[in-house]
């Protein structure tokens, strides 16, 4: 099992600092998150070859590898001109991923929970054009519903993803995304065993957690109110709702031995606080388990 932490709250500093913080911090991996100088958010590539020097440089000065490239691009999109822009962008992905020696892409579904079959139907088109270039290079390919995309349900994506009939494109599960995965609120306000359940049903296809807590959306006030808005966090573990023994009593009665990401975004003014507080917390819920 690898251990690793996103790498979103420290964008703004050079990359050498990322991977010298990450190091400091404790883990030996890092998930790459989109940054304006290397793959933007909805955006084309930017990573020059001076650029993945510069990453390969840190990445063996400090001694942390990259165990996964994440991405957000709208290859879910219904709007044509949008979603073949986004195929051209993920390809350049496939190849940054060559480049920089990772052979692992998590991204999101996209598209709309309003339009699911557009979104199903604009993401087929879009996966016949990526998928086999991935498959040619030998990238994995992990896919995680976000609120608001075309599928929403942890069982709705791990049914689509094994439809694909792919071994190089698997299901990340989002523990922040808990509360929208699926599940009804009882009369306390809570929800259980969606965790439990999504786990144990994904099985062997999934092979990438993302972790972090978040608050029940009903324990979140928006002001003005937006119907339909997704709320929801990516908070330190423990200062959500998220019932995290069911989480790693889950990961252990599956055996599960992928990656695990922490994925949290909230804490930017004290970055190394959070990441060796969820290292920490990680580390001793696993004890007795096989983690690097």
């Amino acid at each position: 099992m690898k251990i690793a932490t996103d790498t979103w709250m420290l964008r703004p500093h050079p990359i050498d600092t990322v991977f010298s913080t990450v190091r400091e911090a404790g883990f030996e991996y890092l998930e790459l998150s989109p940054r304006p100088d290397v793959m933007p958010s909805y955006g084309g590539r930017r990573a020059s070859k001076a650029k993945i020097a510069e990453i390969a440089a840190a990445s063996k000065t400090h001694g942390v590898e990259i165990a996964s490239i994440f991405i957000e691009q709208a290859w879910g999109s219904s709007e044509e001109d949008i979603r073949r822009a986004a195929v051209g962008y993920w390809k350049q992905t496939v190849q940054l991923a060559v480049d920089l020696g990772c052979d692992r892409i998590n991204s999101e579904f996209t598209g709309h929970p309003a339009a699911p079959q557009a979104g199903e139907a604009a993401m087929r088109r879009s996966l016949e054009d990526v998928l086999p270039l991935a498959e040619a290079e030998g990238i994995t390919i992990a896919l995680e519903p976000h609120p608001g995309d075309w599928v929403e349900s942890g069982v709705g994506a791990v049914d689509f993803i094994r439809g694909l009939q792919s071994d190089n494109v698997t299901y990340l599960h989002c523990v922040p995304h808990t509360y929208y995965l699926t599940g009804v609120e009882d009369e306390r306000g809570h929800i259980e065993g969606v965790n439990r359940d999504i786990i144990a049903y994904a099985g062997d296809t999934m092979d990438h957690v993302h972790l972090a807590d978040t608050l029940l959306p009903g324990r979140t006030f928006l002001n003005p109110s937006s119907p339909g808005v997704r709320n929801h966090q990516h908070l330190d573990i423990g200062q959500g709702d998220i019932d995290w023994d069911e989480v790693f009593t889950a990961l252990r009665d599956t055996g599960f031995d992928g990656v695990l990401s922490v994925a949290v975004f909230r804490h930017e003014s004290r970055v190394m606080d959070s990441l060796t507080h969820n290292r920490a917390i990680i580390r001793e819920r696993l004890e007795g388990s096989v983690a690097k």
